[in-house]
This record gives structure tokens, sequence and C-alpha cells, in this order.
């Protein structure tokens, strides 16, 4: 199942190789890997380049050390969580532009609330009204949490696990950037506007209808995270974050009428 491996790279063939063993079957889950001493002496590397493949596959959420006399790395099922939080962490040093997300968004979102116009019941209307309600009474300062959970929501009763993994990483990191942006009231109404319209197309089971608010309400968050001035961190033109002081010494790069250009008196 396993080679010797050459002195470069050590540790990412190491992993190369446990990694390929599980996706093609020889190894499954709750399989125990041997001990790390006969493990190493197969591969021809030393213990420590070994664990350090280990912390790897780990962080992949494919490999789980367990202590004590039964302990030993064995082979877990890769949890969703594990998938998310990677999206996430991609999506914040990668600092997408808010278009890209709209974007993905718009190729998404709206066929999901197709599929919920169709199969949605009366209990999972109520929900999402409760849902609207709840962010109503709470105010701003719940807003992001709630604004996802409605999302999520939508994407359980749409029941894709592919898609319920995009949408939900997505929203995660746009409530990350809401944050930094402190969205206003202005846009805090304008969600719950948009969201009580689709709900009342799902109300109705129009597809069409949910689909085309759906797409206007992506948009309407789009341009209103734009409008946002007045937190940390705001929106280029380009739609990526960046901190304000960053934005307003461009614009004086840009345009030397903004520089103030009284020296002080010697």
């Amino acid at each position: 199942m396993f080679s010797q491996i050459k002195p470069n790279r050590i540790s990412e063939v190491i992993v190369e190789q446990i990694r390929g063993a599980i996706l093609s079957g020889e190894l499954k889950i709750g399989d125990r890997l041997p001990s790390e001493k006969d493990l190493a002496a197969k591969f021809g590397v030393s213990k420590s380049s070994l664990r350090e493949a280990y912390r790897v596959l780990e962080a992949y959420g494919l490999l789980e050390i367990r202590q004590g006399m039964a302990g030993g790395a064995f082979i877990k099922e890769v949890d969703v969580r594990t998938i998310k939080d990677g999206l996430v962490n991609y999506f914040f040093f990668q600092n997408p532009s808010i278009r890209e997300y709209t974007q993905v968004r718009t190729f998404i979102e709206p066929e999901i609330v197709k599929i919920c116009a169709l199969k949605i019941t009366d209990q999972e209307i109520r929900e999402l009204e409760n849902n609207i309600s709840t962010m109503e009474e709470e105010g701003e300062e719940f807003l992001s949490d709630l604004d996802s959970a409605f999302h999520t929501k939508l994407v359980d009763i749409a029941d894709n696990n592919i898609l319920s993994l995009v949408v939900d990483s997505v929203q995660t990191a746009l409530v990350n950037v809401k944050r930094l942006l402190h969205t206003n009231s202005a846009f805090f109404k304008m969600v719950c506007k948009g969201h009580k319209e689709i709900v009342a197309a799902l109300s109705d089971r129009d597809p069409d209808r949910a689909s085309t608010l759906m797409l206007n309400h992506i948009n309407d968050v789009e341009k209103g995270m734009l409008d946002c001035k007045n937190g940390a961190m705001i929106l280029t033109e380009s739609g990526r974050l960046m901190p304000e002081q960053n934005i307003n010494q461009i614009h004086q790069r840009e345009d030397p009428k903004l520089v103030n250009k009284e020296q002080p008196i010697k």
C-alpha cells in the first residue's frame, strides 16, 4: 500500500499516499494505521516526519489520533464543519470581491427557492416568518446571524447536501464581512423587506416569483453593503474589503487636492 519516500517533500508525500489509500478504498473509516515505528519504517522516514504528516491529515479531517492503550492513528469520516471552516478561512485570506459573492449566490439561491416553493410545508413557512419577526424584534445587532439562518433554512428545505455546504460557507463568510462593515438601519430594513417578499412568494407556492425576488434581494444586498461607510472596514469600488484609512490614503495619492498642504510653523 505504501512505498519509501525520497528526501524532498517528505511529509507531503506521506499525506498524499495515505489520502490516496483512503480515496481508493484501501483504508476505510475506523481503520487503524500501523504503529508509528512500523509505519515510519515502511515509508523509510523519521517519526517526526510521520507526525508532521499526521498533523496535516488531522487538519484535513481524515485522521484522528487517540491516546491510551487502545490509541493510535485512525481513519475518520470528514466532518462537514471542517470543510466549511476551511472554505470560510479561504474566503477570508483571498478576500473575494462582493461581486464574486453575488455571482455565486445568483447562480445558486434563486434555484434553491424554486425547489422550496414546490415542497415547502406550512410549518416551514411559519419558521421562516418567525425568523423575520425575531430579526425585527431584536434589531440590527442580531441581523447577521438571523439573516444567515434564513438562507440556511431555505437550503435545508431544498435538501441538497452539496448546496448546503456552499451556501452555508458563503453565508458565514458574508456574516464576517457585514460585521466589519457595521451595516446600518437602511440595510437592516432592506433585508427584512426582501425576506418577507420571498416568504410571501413561497406561501403562494410560486417558484418563478420566489426566484425573481431572491435575485433582486441578492443584488440589493450587494448594493447595500457597498453603501456602508461606518465600519472599521469598507468596500472599495471593486468590492474588496479594505481599512477606511487605506482608502483615504489612496484617494489622497490620486487627488492632490485632498492632501492638506499646510505645513507646520517652524
